[in-house]
């Protein structure tokens, strides 16, 4: 099995699809969002790069739907309607013509990742089951006498951060730091704190953070507003099963 690629340079781009990867990134996706259901995946449902033609009928007493990338005969056509295949059926529908839906062209298999990362990113998706929880466990540490450490640490992104607890103070004193910051709903968000900035309209202290999965999404807040429930600072990373990390930056 080949390991889907995650990168966290903070590009927008964790998932770094291949067409080796990219069909099970996307089922597995699937699989842990239940969420991610027909409305999200409609910008999915458009024609693939190399287009060709697909003849659909709709089952007027269930809805189901049968795909042939036969024309029917003249009859059948009052019925049947001709349409393009899509990446959707490039995903879920390969077998019906495993020559030009096996093999995703090369901008279909970017368009895919666009999506998939715009989805983690802006709707909160998963990567794997039970992410987002704070679970307390034991750590692989290299160091003499702590080789079965114990940590906390959560699943998120489809990687595992060990984390340790750190101060508001701590924060406010340093820079350029990746942390998670749990909400007063008690949800974990993974941030780049930047540091403190002086706002020139109201001569303020703010505190400027980063999406660590985008730099480019950033927020402020004052001093007095920034009042997490808990705080951890990262201390190691590492890749949940099925996934590596190529780029940490």
């Amino acid at each position: 099995m080949v390991q889907m690629q995650l990168s966290l340079a903070g590009d927008g781009r964790l998932v770094i699809l291949t067409p080796q990867t990219v069909r099970a990134a996307f089922f597995k996706l699937t699989s842990v969002n239940q969420e991610y259901t027909s409305r999200e995946k409609f910008p999915l449902n458009r024609p693939i790069y190399k287009p060709f033609k697909l003849w659909k009928d709709e089952n007027k007493r269930d809805g189901s739907v049968l795909r042939t990338t036969y024309a029917p005969s003249r009859i059948a056509q009052l019925y049947w309607k001709e349409t393009e295949a899509t990446l959707l059926d490039a995903l879920y529908r390969k077998y019906l013509d495993r020559e030009k839906l096996s093999h995703l062209h090369k901008k279909d298999i970017q368009y895919i990742e666009r999506e998939i990362n715009k989805q983690i990113i802006r709707n909160n998706l998963a990567l794997v089951d039970e992410e987002g929880l704070l679970l307390l466990g034991y750590g692989i540490c290299q160091e003499i006498g702590k080789n079965r450490e114990k940590v906390k640490y959560i699943r998120r992104y489809g990687m595992i951060f060990i984390l340790e607890p750190i101060t508001r103070q701590t924060v406010l004193k340093a820079e350029n730091i990746d942390l998670f910051l749990q909400d007063t709903n008690f949800d974990f968000h993974l941030v780049r704190y930047q540091g403190v900035l002086l706002s020139a309209l109201r001569s303020r202290l703010k505190l400027l953070f980063r999406h660590r999965l985008d730099f480019s999404i950033t927020w402020t807040c004052t001093l007095d507003s920034f009042q997490p429930r808990q705080i951890f600072r990262i201390t190691r990373i590492y890749p949940c099963d099925g996934f590596r990390i190529v780029n940490y930056g």
